[in-house]
């Protein structure tokens, strides 16, 4: 490791624990917009204070400002890629395929990426950054209603639009290499900027900070920091891990009632879900996030065999 990357880790290891405190205050103290399910919804910054994006540059692989290394994660829909350190600067991206306007949520807290349909009602939502935490996840904001939303669930929490649901849509996590062999068409998320993910995600990913609100999960089938992997039904969800699917071929699990199955596809290198067979065996959304935070969104969580 080169000596000033070792300094600049040095630097950031000895000012997170001040930072997370700081945050911690910060959140006790924050205006809350609503309290919704007995948890307020905090307003942490305004939403013109963090970036979204709109209509973003995209470059072949090779092509690419700062190209992802070959082993950093990337999230894939639609022949596209989004380098997972891009999306920790810029946690919301709106976009559209041939099939549907979308949008990518990133929030580094919760290790979440997921992304949505920014349909609803027949309308098409412009979605930003309100610079709320709800449940210590990214709480998303739309520009037409001023509605917000959960990027957990993609639930509407407060305003006009309470209730409704952004669809989640099926995309692949996955390293950079793996989605290229898949995707070898595929272009990528390009603001100029660096794509590795910031020296203070990193170390956050590996404190043991669970969010800034102070929760600490109980259960502890997972440690609370575990990258794990999640499908869901309103408020139930099952929770599994990368071990849990390789080698295993097709698991089968229950999810709202009805059978969901599970793979571990090795072509992308990612898990896949689908409904069960007498359900027309569509492709479910698999969202990755921390233990503690699949914890906190949902009432029920099954896992496999845990």
């Amino acid at each position: 490791m080169r000596p000033r990357v070792r300094l600049r880790l040095a630097i950031a290891a000895a000012i997170l624990p001040l930072a997370a405190g700081c945050f911690h205050a910060q959140y006790q103290t924050k205006p809350a917009v609503a309290v919704v399910d007995g948890d307020p919804i905090v307003q942490m910054a305004p939403p013109a204070a963090l970036p979204s994006l709109d209509g973003p540059a995209y470059s072949l692989w090779k092509a690419h400002t700062d190209p992802p290394a070959p082993w950093e994660p990337v999230v894939g829909i639609a022949g596209r890629g989004y380098p997972l350190g891009l999306l920790d600067r810029y946690e919301v991206v709106n976009d559209v395929s041939a099939r549907a306007p979308y949008v990518v949520a990133r929030c580094p807290l919760a290790g979440l990426a997921a992304v949505y349909d920014r349909r609803v009602g027949g309308r098409t939502l412009t979605v930003i950054n309100s610079g709320a935490l709800w449940r210590d996840t990214l709480v998303l904001e739309d520009r037409e209603t001023g509605t917000l939303w959960t990027a957990a669930t993609g639930e509407a929490l407060y305003g006009p639009l309470q209730g409704e649901r952004l669809t989640p849509i099926p995309a692949t996590n996955a390293t950079m290499n793996a989605f290229a062999e898949s995707n070898p068409r595929a272009r990528y998320l390009d603001t100029g900027e660096l794509t590795e993910a910031p020296i203070s995600m990193s170390l956050y990913d590996s404190s043991g900070w669970q969010g800034f609100s102070g929760f600490q999960t109980k259960d502890r089938r997972f440690e609370p920091k575990a990258k794990v992997y999640s499908i869901s039904d309103g408020n139930e969800a099952v929770a599994f891990v990368e071990e849990d699917l390789k080698g295993r071929g097709c698991v089968t699990a229950e999810l709202g009632g009805r059978l969901v199955l599970l793979e571990w596809d090795v072509a992308r290198d990612a898990p896949r879900a689908f409904r069960g067979p007498s359900d027309g065996s569509a492709e479910i959304a698999v969202v990755p996030m921390y233990w503690f935070a699949i914890d906190r969104h949902f009432e029920t969580v099954r896992t496999l065999g845990r």
